[in-house]
């Protein structure tokens, strides 16, 4: 599963480089995903549109992991 450990840490990092974002400004949470080596669209997308960004999303159906 090393898919599923990637994206597991690629989503930690996108949310702790939110709230850099909020605390420390945009500049230095972009700064921090180039070099944690994460797309910054990530980051620039939950920024323009904050209604569409998934908070504790929850499946109807839950995964058989």
């Amino acid at each position: 599963m090393p898919q599923r450990r990637r994206d597991d840490q690629t989503a930690v990092t996108a949310e702790y480089a939110f709230f850099l974002a909020e605390t420390r400004g945009l500049r230095f949470a972009l700064d921090y995903l180039e070099n944690c080596h994460v797309s910054c669209d990530i980051l620039i997308r939950a920024i323009e549109q904050p209604a569409k960004r998934r908070r504790l999303e929850r499946r109807r159906v839950p995964r058989n992991d």
